[in-house]
């Protein structure tokens, strides 16, 4: 019952905590009571998800390591036991895609997550649970993890695109999600991350552009990626091929192209929260509306009346008269 309150606290050892509570409830679940009798708390997918959570959210070295390995341990118990009835759902399985994601210390994290979404589509398609079913923040959160592969050495990065391919391939399936403006935007995230420049990068990232306008998915983080993996002097062409040549018109610079004036089709099916608020590469400087003074109502003076003075009068020879 103190779970949730340590992974809600910011101790750096709540999620040990968390985890001791969660092993006392798994082998010793009675609790005597006060007036006889034992009290039954055996854990649920709550208690599981919380813990999960606590290690989600924290930056030791180890949690991502630790997330993983209490989901893989519900899936064994529940493979294993025949009356099993706790189940990881999809905030289990998001939970530890994301501790992984968002790992430091973890190599081979792309296929660390790919793999956990393997294990998530074959649960789903055994018990056939809605609660399993894969969503799209379980798959861009692999793409995630394969674009912020780019610290890792050659091999993992190879293996991390291939990872990201895999996952946009599955995900043009539409088998269970279909690509959004985030998925775009990872995608050539792992461009600009994982290639190197040049032609083969630019043509990739080109043809996931051109495949994004179509569909109407152009969001603030996809204009952003597609202006790091293409060079500026083939950025005004690329948007002229897709059907808007206004800037290359007027020869504009590439990072003067705002995400308000693409053409309507090209962002008709983006969430309200993918539009600009992940446009991080705008050099444009907001226009600044002008002030408006407030005018307060002129006090009332009263009139000064001056008071009379001595009055001296001057004759012609500078005498008082």
């Amino acid at each position: 019952l103190k779970s949730p309150a340590f992974c809600n606290s910011d101790r750096a050892d709540a999620p040990f905590k968390a985890e001791e509570i969660l092993s006392k409830l798994e082998t010793n679940p009675q609790y005597p009571k006060r007036n006889g009798g034992a009290l039954i708390v055996r854990p649920n997918r709550l208690s599981y998800n919380t813990v999960i959570n606590a290690w989600a959210k924290s930056t030791l070295p180890e949690s991502a390591i630790r997330a993983e390995d209490l989901l893989l341990r519900m899936i064994k118990s529940f493979k294993s036991e025949t009356f099993a009835t706790i189940t990881p759902d999809a905030i289990t399985f998001s939970s530890v895609l994301n501790a992984l994601a968002k790992s430091k210390t973890v190599r081979f994290k792309a296929e660390k997550c790919s793999s956990i979404l393997r294990a998530m589509i074959e649960l789903h398609e055994d018990d056939g649970s809605y609660d399993t079913k894969p969503n799209i923040i379980c798959y861009n959160t692999v793409l995630n993890a394969c674009a912020f592969s780019a610290r890792g050495t050659e091999e993992e990065k190879r293996q991390a695109l291939t990872v990201a391919v895999e996952t946009y391939n599955q995900m043009r399936q539409g088998k269970y999600v279909s690509p959004d403006a985030v998925s775009y935007g990872n995608m050539l995230k792992c461009c600009a991350n994982l290639m190197p420049p040049g032609e083969q990068r630019n043509a990739m990232a080109s043809r996931l552009f051109k495949k994004c306008c179509d569909e109407g998915l152009v969001g603030g983080m996809c204009l952003d990626e597609i202006r790091r993996c293409v060079p500026p002097r083939a950025f005004l062409p690329l948007l002229a091929d897709c059907g808007y040549d206004k800037p290359m018109g007027q020869r504009r610079k590439a990072h003067s192209v705002e995400l308000h004036e693409l053409p309507r089709k090209w962002t008709t099916n983006v969430k309200r929260g993918d539009m600009a608020s992940r446009q991080r590469a705008s050099f444009v400087k907001p226009k600044m509306k002008p002030e408006r003074r407030t005018r307060h109502p002129k006090e009332k003076v009263p009139p000064v009346i001056r008071r009379p003075g001595l009055l001296v009068e001057y004759g012609a020879s500078a005498r008082d008269m």
